[in-house]
């Protein structure tokens, strides 16, 4: 059995933590703990500092006892790659087997969904990627002819609503055990397996699968068809081969991921242990079908390092599940602000936010300031993201982007996105517009006889003889900062494609990007990520949705009201704004635990805005709450 002491804990301090800080007994508490536990954190708890300390310690005693290992799952990269820079080579053991540290995805990808492709239908995926599942579904499905089969079937069942049929189709999934389609809320379709529609269908699975392109959600009908016939080896397997897991962020698991680690893991042999915050379940959460984090029997980590005392007391008031929440003396504290208009002063709330950020000097070093909201996508007559700051549009990855006109990839785009993005956005543009190339020149990796891929096209040309990757390097450099300039590469980089790119392929026929080499005379946006950021007096606001937001930490947060189910959020929960509680519902929970989520984000600036019609006699018990209300006001 091993134990942690205090020496172990003050190596983890100096190797963590900023001179002359220390983990306090909360935090103490938790890396001690040799036993199965749930730890309940606040936001800006200092969580995963706390599950690094406890990982650092434990990388000084391997091996373990009989060579076992420990198993990390997070949801992000980001969290692996904060762990990875903040134990430096000491931490190299933990990415060596027998560990595993990685994505609850990946993990199922490979030891599951992978392994279960090859062994039932012989072929490796090389894509486990909604977004491209997606078009590559809808692609094979518009050839279908649109009367009778499986396109009249979906046609009489949508109609008269046929705007949503390729949504619908995107929908269905595959259940790889009972050989089954279901729609996208889990009602089985009801289509015979020796009817036509089922038949196109089927057909259509089949070619992805042979491709190699699974969604993210085959991963999980895979992983159970495997466990349904091999489950009792795997838990054997897994169980002799880690001592302890650790799930980081586990009330964002949702119930195929639990499902599978409760499958695989002999609580009896090995040590598991799940941080999470039950009040933060806005995703399918473990958390809220299961409810595992009972106050008697998890550790608690209650004390924020992210807020300041007027935060900590309001959103304490929001927490669906019973949490002291206390603020960070040290923060600078500002009393939280209630920003209320009416239908003409809507589009004054985001400057009046800009003027109180200056009113209290927050502007200056890395400053972050951000406007939030549950609903971002546009709702005619209701209120959302758009209805704020008009030019929002929810961004997609630079990853995902496919454009039709080589120029279309190589224009300047606004200078906070690069702020955001880094120059690196530029680079990886200039990637898609080689894959882009390589696909209409139905150009095959080689090796597997599927698309190139970003990773695998890198992969490739590192392989071959001469210096291509170099020379894309240190070009992308320079065309970055002139694209940036204002400067059209457009040439330039159709003349690497042709004389140089293109050489590292056989039988390629350059004519075939003639339409793709044509420039397009007018800028084509729509499909490029908008930078949604709003600017006045130089201070930069960027407007984004609760989840894409989950996990930071902002200077000042504004968080605004938007139109869910019947009614805007901020008017249901305001009533717990002001201590009122009332009876809690599903769609109240909801509305709660997205609100904690994204008022727990400022260190310093808390701001809510507000409908009047939804604020109208709740005036005096927002103050007693500690509220100062400011009324938006057009001065024209």
């Amino acid at each position: 059995m091993i134990e942690i002491s205090d020496g172990d804990i003050e190596y983890a301090e100096k190797k963590l933590l900023p001179e002359g800080c220390t983990f306090d007994s909360e935090r103490r508490t938790v890396i001690k703990c040799m036993e199965s536990k749930d730890i309940q954190a606040c936001p800006g708890s200092g969580k995963t500092t706390t599950l690094l300390a406890k990982l650092a310690i434990l990388a000084q005693r391997m091996p373990l006892q009989d060579n076992k290992g420990i198993c990390v799952l997070t949801h992000t990269n980001v969290a692996i790659n904060e762990i990875k820079g903040k134990l430096g080579k000491k931490g190299d053991i933990l990415f060596s087997y027998p560990n595993y540290f990685g994505t609850i995805q990946s993990f199922v990808d490979k030891y599951f969904a992978i392994p279960a492709c090859i062994f039932y239908y012989d072929t490796r995926p090389f894509k486990i990627d909604s977004d491209s599942y997606d078009y590559e579904l809808i692609r094979r499905y518009r050839k279908l002819p649109r009367y009778g089969g499986l396109r009249g079937w979906i046609y009489n069942k949508l109609k008269p609503r046929l705007d949503f049929e390729f949504e619908y189709v995107k929908g269905i999934r595959f259940d790889f055990t009972n050989e089954c389609f279901y729609d996208n809320i889990g009602n089985k379709l009801n289509i015979g397996k020796k009817s036509n529609s089922y038949q196109q269908l089927f057909e259509i699975k089949k070619d992805l699968l042979k491709e190699g392109i699974l969604h993210y959600e085959d991963a999980y009908s895979l992983a159970f068809k495997y466990l349904d016939d091999f489950g009792e080896m795997l838990k054997k397997a897994f169980s002799e081969r880690f001592s302890f897991v650790f799930v980081d962020e586990m009330q964002d698991t949702n119930s195929n991921q639990n499902s599978i680690l409760e499958q695989i893991f002999d609580a009896s042999n090995v040590i598991i242990q799940k941080f999470g915050d039950r009040n933060q379940a806005i995703y399918d959460g473990f958390f809220e079908e299961h409810n595992t984090l009972e106050t008697d029997d998890c550790l608690c980590i209650n004390g924020s390092k992210r807020f300041s005392s007027s935060i900590a007391e309001i959103t304490q008031k929001l927490c669906v599940h019973e949490q002291n929440v206390v603020g960070d003396s040290s923060v600078q504290d500002i009393q939280p602000k209630f920003l209320v208009f009416d239908d003409e002063t809507i589009g004054l709330v985001l400057p009046y936010f800009v003027e109180i950020i200056n009113e209290h000097n927050l502007c200056g070093g890395d400053s972050v300031f951000k406007a939030v909201g549950w609903v971002g996508k546009e709702s005619r007559g209701n209120r959302t993201l758009s209805s704020y700051y008009p030019n929002f549009k929810k961004k997609s990855h630079p990853h995902k982007i496919e454009l039709d006109f080589l120029n279309e990839y190589l224009q300047k785009v606004d200078e906070s996105l690069i702020k955001i993005e880094g120059a690196g956005y530029y680079r990886q543009l200039m990637l898609n517009a080689l894959l882009k190339a390589l696909k209409i020149l139905e150009v095959s990796n080689p090796d597997t006889s599927y698309q190139f891929t970003e990773r695998t096209l890198i992969q490739y040309l590192k392989e071959k003889q001469g210096d291509i990757l170099d020379n894309f390097n240190s070009n992308a450099a320079d065309w970055c900062l002139k694209i940036h300039s204002g400067e059209d590469i457009t040439e330039q980089f159709k003349d690497f494609i042709v004389d140089d790119f293109c050489q590292y392929f056989e039988d390629v026929d350059i004519k075939k990007l003639n339409e793709f080499f044509e420039n397009r005379n007018e800028e084509r946006r729509e499909q490029l990520p908008d930078s949604n950021i709003y600017n006045k007096f130089d201070v930069n606001i960027e407007v984004a949705t609760v989840h894409s937001v989950k996990g930071e930490t902002h200077t000042a947060t504004l968080y605004l009201e938007t139109w869910y189910k019947r009614d805007t959020d901020v008017k249901r929960i305001i009533k717990y704004l002001t201590s009122r509680n009332n009876t809690i519902n599903n769609i109240l929970e909801t509305s709660l635990k997205m609100a904690y989520v994204g008022m727990t984000r400022p260190t310093c600036l808390l701001c809510v805005a507000a409908h009047k019609e939804g604020v109208s006699g709740n005036e005096k018990y927002l103050i007693e709450a500690g509220w100062e209300i400011i009324e938006v006001k057009n001065e024209n």
